[in-house]
């Protein structure tokens, strides 16, 4: 069972692109005045700007700039960026030249080094005389700070509704950075998840993606949307991809929306649309682990980042099947990811880092008993998986890990139970929808589901199957505090906001608390 099915039928159930690093030039000519949420001047720059990956001397900083009709398709366009502690963009502390190539889908990627930690900064691109929108981002911060505060999202389907969550998310001030946890996009036609024409949102192209054409187009759909570009314009993302960045249920050797059989070609070919667009499209950094990797917000935080999806997961087995579950040979990170996670979590904790998060993308805890297998494409089907990295935790006797899930369209707090049950290894927090379907709107079957789970199993302290939001994570030296906050109907574009609940982890406890 995964979550679309469940909704659909009421179960119950590669290179760094344009990267230019650290040039020097002057600032370019006739800035523009736009804040960080006004909208894109124009068509050069319509797809806004981004920021991402931060580190404490650098970020990376993306933007696409759109060659004018009459431009030869071979041609590429010569791009010039800045960065600076003032919005007007003058005395720049790094800036320079980058080139938009078609091979690239002109695209613009640059690792803009030399910056100072935990500082503020506006950035901007400028071709042959236009200049885009100015972006606000961040650098991470020194060893002495005490405060991080950050958004988690996931899951916005664009026909299924307005992205709400990211309206809310580009009016907030004080985030270090923002997460998206995967399904930054769905892959299918409109009607086959979501009718997109009532709310004008249709899916472009109007098709199931499988080329690299297709996976550009609707990358491009959604950073055209008003209320995601200005989420980016205005804070710096760390991301990662669950399976509708390239397709339903996706393990490294297919996906159960892939069907080679129907005209949609060889999963690897497939694969690589996916990958190659998304990083042409999101500030994210390339590198030789993939996407995992790790960000050190100081002593307070280490986060770690990764891949559930496409590195190293078998192929996800079906409900109730638990020698499937249970095959010590199947695995969801892969071996070299899970040896990295654990020398990271081995890493942070020696080095005296206070917290310890985990961003990732399927559900970590049970719902459920030891001999039902509810979402085998979660970490309950891949449980030798999951029992090796508790059985490291506890070897390691780690403490104030935290796991930031996303993908099942709703919101739950979890302590997770340790090798011996009766202890809690870490806290799990499950970040709602921005726009797909709550788990258990589908059905009064699949809304029982949700609360026999939250009343049966005793770690599950929070669960909230029916509303779309977000998550803020806000840690200090003395707790980790979680607080969903719920949007209301995707169907309706809205400003309204509610802080649906808070709960707090003290220091050293591994446990959930109102």
């Amino acid at each position: 069972m995964d979550r679309r099915h469940f909704i659909s039928s009421g179960a119950i159930a590669s290179t760094l692109l344009g990267t230019v690093a650290g040039c020097e030039s002057t600032a370019p000519a006739g800035l523009s005045t736009n804040t960080a949420t006004s909208n894109n001047p124009g068509k050069r720059f319509q797809h806004g700007v981004a920021s991402g990956d931060p580190l404490m001397d650098r970020i990376i900083l993306w933007t696409r700039c759109t060659p004018a009709e009459s431009a030869s398709s071979a041609t590429s366009l010569q791009v010039e960026w800045w960065i600076s502690t003032n919005q007007s963009g003058k005395n720049p502390v790094a800036s320079g030249v980058a080139s938009a190539q078609p091979i690239h889908d002109y695209c613009v990627k640059v690792d803009a080094t030399g910056l100072s930690a935990d500082t503020n900064y506006y950035y901007g691109f400028t071709n042959d005389g236009v200049n885009s929108r100015i972006g606000q981002t961040r650098t991470l911060p020194t060893a002495t700070t005490d405060h991080i505060r950050l958004a988690v999202t996931s899951c916005a389907n664009y026909p299924q509704g307005y992205f709400n969550a990211y309206r809310q998310i580009a009016d907030t001030n004080n985030l270090h950075a923002v997460l998206c946890l995967g399904d930054y996009l769905y892959e299918y036609g409109n009607t086959e998840y979501g009718d997109g024409e009532p709310l004008n949102r249709v899916p472009e192209p109007n098709k199931e993606i499988v080329s690299l054409t297709d996976y550009r187009e609707r990358h491009a759909q959604h950073k055209a949307e008003s209320d995601l570009q200005d989420a980016h314009a205005r804070h710096p993302w760390i991301v990662t991809w669950d399976d509708h960045e390239s397709a339903n249920n996706s393990w490294t050797g297919g996906a159960e929306n892939h069907n080679p059989d129907k005209g949609e070609g060889a999963w690897s070919t497939r694969k690589a649309a996916a990958i190659k667009s998304y990083y042409e499209w999101m500030p994210v950094r390339e590198l030789p682990s993939g996407l995992f990797r790790n960000f050190r917000f100081g002593n307070l935080v280490d986060l770690i980042m990764l891949d559930t999806r496409l590195e190293g997961r078998d192929e996800p087995g079906v409900r109730d099947d638990l020698a499937n579950a249970n095959d010590p040979e199947r695995t969801l990170l892969g071996p070299i990811q899970e040896a990295r996670l654990f020398d990271h979590l081995s890493a942070a904790h020696t080095e005296g880092v206070q917290w310890k998060l985990l961003g990732q993308q399927v559900v970590f805890a049970t719902w459920s008993d030891a001999n039902t297998v509810l979402n085998p494409d979660s970490w309950d089907g891949y449980r030798e998986s999951r029992r090796r990295v508790l059985e490291h935790i506890d070897n390691t006797q780690l403490e104030n890990l935290i796991i930031l899930t996303g993908d099942v369209h709703s919101a739950w707090g979890m302590e997770v139970p340790g090798i011996d049950k009766n202890t809690s290894a870490a806290i799990e927090l499950v970040a709602p929808a921005v726009s797909s379907p709550p788990l258990a709107s589908a059905s009064p079957a699949a809304e029982e589901l949700v609360a026999k789970a939250s009343q049966d199993q005793p770690h599950i302290k929070y669960a909230n199957g029916l509303e779309n939001g977000y998550l803020i994570v806000d840690l200090n030296t003395q707790r980790a505090r979680a607080e969903w906050y719920y949007t209301g109907p995707a169907k309706q574009r809205s400003s309204a906001i509610k802080l649906g609940k808070a709960m707090e982890s003290a220091t050293g406890s591994n446990r959930l608390a109102d």
